[in-house]
């Protein structure tokens, strides 16, 4: 299964509001993920969701990850998918991030802007090294800023040397507090069965049983058009190909 990008969904149903000062603030936070970088020798990768574009700056580790043309000076791309990176992390737990940061994003909608730096993601993936091994990567994620109208605006990833200890189950994923460093296992967070709305798991629901849009119309006494346009509205908001990966992620997430 394809989990790359399966997040823009969520970021794509934000209003970003642009800040007076946008580019004095996007250089502000850039020299914390140089200083990042520096400091800890890693991957540090800021996602302008509202721009559709990154900044990756790299410390040593990078070399990890072939990014051997990356400095502390940040490399941009117009994606906010570090793609060369994510084309190294084992499928299954690319998947299980995904559900960590579907988890996390949901999570910190629900806080004041002024609460949500208090917590980051920490979870231990495995990357493929230069002798295809797999080896452990530790990985974390935190919300710089927020936008004035309080949508998630600049995201950083970072990527650092894992150790050798496995977690126990799956790839570890926790919820931390920065303040007290109490974790909140993501298996006690109950999915985010808000990103749909009641039609729309209404009708995946209908597609989970193996019903045809023609089918479901006639359950719901709706037009096919509609069927079809809460299907479409489905795969965006979980960023999936097709149905059968939208039921399977939102088995995941808890949404039904």
């Amino acid at each position: 299964m394809d989990v790359i990008g399966e997040l823009e969904a969520c970021f794509n149903h934000q209003t970003f509001e642009k800040c007076t000062d946008e580019k004095q603030v996007i250089a502000q936070c850039l020299q914390v993920v140089k200083a990042y970088a520096t400091v800890e020798q890693c991957v540090a990768v800021m996602s302008d969701l509202a721009a559709d574009k990154s900044y990756i700056c790299a410390g040593s580790f990078g070399r990890f990850f072939g990014l051997h043309d990356v400095g502390l000076e940040p490399k941009v791309i117009d994606s906010i998918w570090e793609d060369e990176i994510y084309q190294q992390i084992h499928p299954d737990d690319l998947f299980e991030r995904h559900l960590l940061e579907l988890r996390f994003f949901e999570f910190l909608k629900s806080l004041p802007p002024h609460e949500r730096l208090k917590y980051s993601t920490s979870c231990l993936i495995r990357a493929s090294n230069s002798q295809h091994q797999w080896q452990h990567v530790r990985h974390r994620t935190l919300y710089l800023r927020s936008t004035p109208n309080n949508s998630l605006w600049l995201a950083l990833c970072l990527y650092s040397p894992g150790g050798s200890h496995a977690p126990q189950h799956g790839i570890g994923a926790a919820i931390v507090n920065n303040e007290t460093g109490d974790a909140l296992a993501v298996e006690q967070y109950q999915g985010c069965p808000q990103l749909l709305t009641q039609r729309e798991r209404e009708v995946l629901q209908h597609v989970s049983q193996g019903l045809l849009s023609k089918e479901i119309s006639q359950k719901m006494c709706i037009s096919i058009n509609t069927v079809n346009r809460h299907r479409q509205n489905i795969l965006e908001k979980l960023n999936v190909k097709n149905s059968t990966e939208a039921v399977k992620v939102a088995l995941a997430m808890g949404i039904f």
